[in-house]
């Protein structure tokens, strides 16, 4: 079974007692811990030790840095850098998580050169009590920096002790942990979503063409008309389906005929409900509204008769109102349509509940 390999740089001498207490707290979470002084590293006979080192790194999945008051082996193929820095940039390059740790003595030391840093003179002079090269200790604090002004992965803790380490590296480790989780979960749903959408639409092209070829070997001189006609009449058929979803009715109480011969352009959408008689205007004096000014908000004065179902609450706060955009747009359609193609979107929204 395949387990995180992690690995743990920073330098060795001074910080051996914490590497090794490292080692078996990694060890504990059942990963597998790679530190050079463990013969974790495998040090090809044919390269230097540095680039197994960095060799190594491809194969690990965490990166665990600590930094303290030595700089450490200056790394063979660039003096300027420690093998330590330079792990550190291979790590990054990789893209590998990297936690980042910092005794705190000398951390508090770096805070000392940011405010002097500029002043180089000065800063010859200061003796950092942490740093146990002072030649070294203008490196070590650029190396901090590096680390902590990355743009991504640029985390940082300061520590006293070994426990706060661990403690930190328990909580950062559920993290990543709920974070996959998280993230397979919502790509599970997405990738249900996309399948159902992308399911949806070849249905619906295909449908399309196919009353489209019916159309043409039937009728090739107005296929083009008669499918326009006939997404006006869906389009009017869905208003009235908004209209019976938003106030819970199944269909008119008046015939299908009576409500096809008004003519919706006479009218806005809400007058035209009163004017099917199935609704009725009520002021609603509390609120004191202007029927004139405080539209869309008058669908709140419209109650259905029989059943006296008021929905001020949901309109004040904004519970409907796509529901009641939806409508003005698909009223829009409605108006386009004749008598006969009214009657037959009441009867394809009655029947079919849309």
């Amino acid at each position: 079974m395949a387990i995180p390999k992690v690995f743990v740089s920073s330098t060795c001498y001074d910080l051996i007692q914490i590497r090794d207490s490292l080692f078996e707290f990694i060890k504990s979470y059942y990963y597998e811990p790679i530190l050079s002084e463990k013969g974790d590293v495998f040090f090809h006979p044919d390269l230097h030790t540095h680039e197994s080192c960095l060799n190594e790194l491809e194969n690990c999945q965490l990166f665990i840095l600590i930094i303290g008051g030595r700089f450490g082996g200056s790394y063979k193929f660039d003096t300027s850098k420690s093998i330590t820095n330079a792990e550190y940039e291979a790590a990054k390059i990789k893209k590998i998580p990297i936690f980042t740790f910092i005794q705190r003595e000398v951390y508090e030391d770096h805070r000392v050169y940011q405010k002097n840093k500029h002043n180089k003179a000065l800063i010859k002079k200061i003796n950092f009590p942490s740093i146990e090269k002072q030649e070294y200790a203008v490196k070590i604090f650029e190396f901090i920096d590096k680390v902590r002004l990355s743009d991504f992965n640029n985390s940082y803790y300061a520590f006293e002790f070994v426990n706060q380490i661990k403690d930190h590296l328990g909580k950062q480790w559920a993290g990543l942990m709920y974070d996959f989780l998280s993230n397979r979960s919502k790509s599970n749903d997405q990738q249900i979503v996309n399948q159902t959408l992308d399911n949806l639409t070849l249905i619906n092209r295909k449908t399309e063409e196919l009353v489209e070829n019916i159309y043409k070997q039937l009728k090739p001189q107005e296929a083009v008309a008669e499918i326009e006609i006939a997404d006006k009449v869906m389009g009017g058929a869905k208003f009235y389906s908004r209209v019976f979803r938003l106030y819970e009715i199944k269909k008119f109480k008046s015939s299908i005929e009576v409500v096809s011969k008004i003519d919706p352009k006479k009218f806005t959408w809400y007058d035209y409900l009163r004017e099917t008689k199935e609704f009725e205007i009520v002021q609603n004096s509390k609120d004191g509204l202007d029927m004139s000014t405080d539209y869309p908000n008058v669908i709140s004065w419209l109650k259905i008769t029989d059943e006296a179902r008021y929905w001020d609450a949901q309109i004040k706060n904004g519970q409907y109102e796509s529901e009641i955009k939806d409508v003005v747009n698909l009223y829009e359609i409605l108006k386009t349509l004749n008598v006969s193609e009214r009657k037959k979107a009441l009867q394809i929204t009655t029947s079919n509940n849309l």
